[in-house]
């Protein structure tokens, strides 16, 4: 483990210098009822106002292409095409339908969107359907169509019912990416995540998760943890849109070849594009999984993780790079902390400084604020760094956590090594900063990054303007 670093003062002066620029701030939006399920999205680092348009933008852009793709609304484009023998169609049908068919050659027949005579059997029959009759089907529906990009002519054979499903919800989500980045062109990262399939963007990393299928509980641990830049992530296999088929759970998903429900497989699959992802994952939850991993990586910048019906996880090459570790928890009994020197300035008019101890992870994300010292929030303005990243978002902590203003002397504050929820953070590296101001004084503002993980430590800082000297312990603290 590396030496601790003691970092030097991100400034030090005077009330008189300008404050630094705060860090980019996320917005986050929610929305339900969305393709059947709910919309979430985070825009950073822009402003208020930008950060709306985007999520304007985005769930205007997905409601057009509902009324385009949906196969659950009796009004939408496709559902017209499936009621035709052929028709032309909007560039928007037509370059999903293409990618569909791509993919159906790509996947060797494991990928098809034309199974809906098929899967309307098995939701007709409200029992297991006759085999033959089901093989009869899937082989109807791999009659040759025809696709004339110049005039975006689709062909419907009798046998083919067009079923998207596998691939449009990719094709959403790029294009709601897309007209978001539109709306707010400065916005340096956006996410949009749809019923747990999501697509990235900008510079900056998002941590997401993979659901686990044996627990399917809101706030189960996932599957794994993953740290994405401008990649999409889809998932596929069982989960809520199961079929109940005699008292039996069985798959949504069908393997084109026969018309069976797949195994109870679950693919999660990273790709440059939702649409590919989106794809692949569904391609990836019917095959075997030695054929999966052949077929993704095929795939120009995806990467895989199988998780078959007997248990086994699968996976390739590059997946494990892309996973954020699991989480090894603080000793129990180490503690860290904060000593620190309030100095007597020699001034006619001295107030006792506003004080702040907080804690971050390595990311600057807030972990737990320690201690505040000063209760009323007008003061604490002027400790912005801590007021601008952190204090204004939490409008309770204040009364939760400040105590009256303290004279010069020395102090202390310890960290049990649990967050503001109180759960026990991992081992890792964090940031502790500590931040004080004046009433007609100066400003100080020191952090120390710090390796807290199964070995003791300690670092220092001399003293500095309107703070004195500051130490730092971690370990089976007495």
């Amino acid at each position: 483990m590396p030496t601790p670093v003691l970092l030097s003062a991100l400034m030090t002066a005077s009330a008189a210098v300008t404050p630094p620029p705060a860090e980019p701030e996320t917005f986050r939006f929610h929305a339900d009822h969305v393709l059947g399920t709910s919309l979430d999205m985070a825009v950073a680092g822009a402003s208020p106002a930008e950060a709306q348009f985007a999520f304007a933008a985005a769930q205007a852009e997905i409601a057009r292409l509902d009324r385009v793709l949906s196969g659950w609304r009796d009004d939408s484009e496709i559902a017209a095409l499936n009621a035709s023998e052929g028709a032309v169609v909007s560039s928007d049908l037509f370059a999903v339908i293409g990618a569909c068919e791509t993919w159906r050659v790509r996947s060797d027949g494991a990928f098809s969107a034309r199974l809906g005579l098929v899967e309307a059997a098995w939701s007709d029959a409200g029992r297991r359907p006759e085999a033959q009759a089901l093989c009869d089907k899937a082989e109807a529906a791999r009659t040759p169509l025809t696709l004339d990009p110049a005039r975006r002519f689709v062909s419907r054979p009798d046998g083919v019912r067009f079923a998207p499903d596998g691939l449009a919800k990719g094709y959403i989500l790029d294009a709601a990416l897309a007209a978001a980045r539109r709306a707010a062109p400065c916005a340096q990262g956006m996410l949009i995540d749809i019923g747990g399939d999501l697509v990235c963007a900008g510079a900056r990393d998002w941590t997401v998760g993979v659901a686990d299928p044996a627990r399917l509980q809101d706030n189960a641990a996932p599957l794994a943890t993953l740290r994405l830049a401008n990649r999409a992530l889809a998932v596929s296999g069982p989960g809520a849109r199961d079929r109940q088929v005699e008292g039996q759970a069985i798959s949504h998903l069908l393997n084109p070849a026969t018309g069976q429900p797949a195994p109870r497989a679950q693919a999660a699959v990273i790709a440059p594009r939702a649409i590919d992802a989106d794809a692949l994952a569904t391609a990836l939850a019917v095959l075997p999984p030695a054929d999966g991993l052949r077929l993704a990586a095929r795939v120009p910048g995806a990467e895989a993780l199988i998780l078959a019906a007997d248990g086994t996880a699968h996976q390739t090459a590059g997946w494990a790079a892309l996973t954020c570790q699991a989480a090894t928890p603080l000793p129990a009994a180490f503690q860290l902390e904060v000593g620190f020197d309030l100095p007597k300035v020699a001034a006619s008019n001295y107030k006792k400084p506003y004080l702040v101890v907080w804690v971050t992870d390595a990311d600057k994300a807030p972990v737990k604020t320690l201690l505040i010292l000063g209760a009323k929030a007008e003061y604490h303005e002027d400790n912005y760094v801590w007021w601008r990243r952190y204090g204004r978002k939490q409008p309770g902590l204040l009364d939760a956590v400040a105590r009256p203003t303290r004279a010069p002397g020395h102090y202390t504050v310890g960290w049990d090594g649990t967050d503001d929820k109180g759960a026990r953070v991992p081992q890792g590296r964090y940031i502790v900063h500590i931040e004080a101001t004046r009433e007609h004084g100066g400003h100080s503002y020191e952090t120390f990054e710090v390796d807290l993980g199964a070995k003791p430590l300690q670092t220092s800082a001399p003293a500095k303007d309107e703070l004195g000297a500051v130490a730092v312990r971690y370990g089976t603290l007495k």
